[in-house]
């Protein structure tokens, strides 16, 4: 006759152990709240660094527009640092373009 062991435990240590496994998964759950909040607050002052550089950005294509403009009704007048910017790159870019159909 074969005798099978069966592991017994109290009401006691399996409240405990359940205890225990509940205390575990609550400090988890603090913890992954807490770091979720400090994503959150880290997402959110990226965002703002983003709307801030994208209106920076679209107030100075702007300006670059009023720029061009200007540079057109008045040719005495100097074009702004983007603008010229801008030009140069152009000026490449036609030079490497001719210098590839040349090759």
């Amino acid at each position: 006759m074969s005798v099978m062991m069966i592991e017994a435990t109290s009401a006691k240590e399996q409240l405990g152990s359940m205890k225990a496994t509940l205390d575990r998964v609550s400090k988890d759950s603090a913890e992954k709240d807490a770091q979720i909040k400090c994503q959150n607050k880290q997402i959110a002052k990226l965002m703002k660094k983003l709307e801030k550089k994208s209106s920076k950005t679209s107030s100075d294509q702007d300006s670059d527009k009023e720029s061009n403009r200007d540079e057109h009704s008045n040719d005495g007048q100097v074009p702004k640092k983007g603008s010229m910017l801008d030009l140069m790159f152009a000026e490449q870019i036609q030079s490497l373009i001719a210098n590839a159909i040349k090759a």
